[in-house]
């Protein structure tokens, strides 16, 4: 059974003219990172919404279809069946927003770390255990007891990617994490990105403007326009749709643009990894006589 299933799913806000999602259909494994774009007012945020089920709960409105989190109807249950299960030690679904500084609520990064796991019930040496291990893992350990508006951009990020890995969700999603960074720390969350599906048992949504290092991290991209899913699938397969991205308001990276060229004119074998690695298409490349 997926982790997330989302069966012909259509949103309205209340009041709202038209829907914010249209017909949605998808699965989410554990184990899969899932990269997901759109030009802005595509209905990225509304979808994290609906996949953590806050959306209707938390922000009214009207949900046609079926969406379910671990085996659970999320309109069906409580809000609280999926963000703190009362029969399990791990969140089914951990979220953080485009803000970092709108999530905190602690005067240390410990203390801000600790509020999540204070309502999943764990006991005192369960909790320094996961403290200890997921400042650690985000390269934050220096800095627990530090006030959280005085770190750094990058910094303050990482706290909010803390605090969801502590609660250990099964669904990890991540709205615009690098959105306010600099290339930098913008670098270093996709690392931690990199290592959280390399080395934790969980599914990662990641949402992001730039395809250029969604390609390179997720193995699945999702294209979203004025609510609807219109593309699909791994890397290199939604990169050769190229027009498509164009059409809706997405950049595709130069790499795309310059590999689907060149498989366009026969210089290269439309391989996998040629349009969202650079690195590939150069080797591709060097190759011709």
């Amino acid at each position: 059974m997926p982790l997330l299933e989302m069966s012909d799913v259509t949103f309205t806000y209340r009041g709202a003219p038209e829907p914010s999602l249209r017909n949605v259909t998808l699965n989410i494994e554990i184990g899969d990172v899932v990269g997901l774009a759109g030009a802005s007012g595509a209905g990225k945020t509304t979808l994290c919404l609906t996949m953590a089920g806050l959306v209707p709960h938390s922000t009214g409105g009207d949900l046609d279809g079926t969406v379910r989190l671990g085996g659970r109807d999320t309109e069906a249950g409580h809000l609280g069946d999926y963000l703190c299960p009362v029969d399990s030690d791990r969140a089914l679904v951990a979220m953080t927003f485009q803000d970092p500084e709108s999530q905190v609520i602690g005067m240390s990064v410990e203390e801000d770390l600790a509020f999540g796991m204070e309502n999943l019930g764990l006991s005192r040496d369960v909790m320094r255990e996961r403290l200890d291990w997921v400042l650690d893992f985000v390269g934050l350990a220096d800095l627990r007891r530090t006030f959280p508006f005085a770190l750094s951009g990058g910094q303050k990020q990482r706290v909010a990617i803390a605090a969801a890995l502590v609660m250990q969700p099964r669904l990890l999603i991540l709205d615009e994490p690098t959105s306010e960074l600099d290339p930098q720390s913008r670098a270093e969350i996709y690392d931690l990105i990199h290592q959280m599906s390399q080395r934790l048992e969980l599914a990662v949504v990641v949402v992001d403007h730039s395809l250029e290092d969604l390609a390179t991290t997720a193995n699945r991209l999702l294209v979203l326009d004025r609510g609807a899913l219109v593309c699909q699938g791994g890397p290199d397969e939604v990169l050769r749709q190229i027009p498509l991205l164009q059409q809706v308001g997405i950049r595709p990276p130069d790499v795309a643009v310059i590999g689907a060229a060149c498989i366009e004119a026969g210089l290269v074998e439309p391989a996998v990894g040629t349009l969202s690695d650079e690195t590939r298409l150069v080797d591709a490349l060097r190759t011709l006589p």
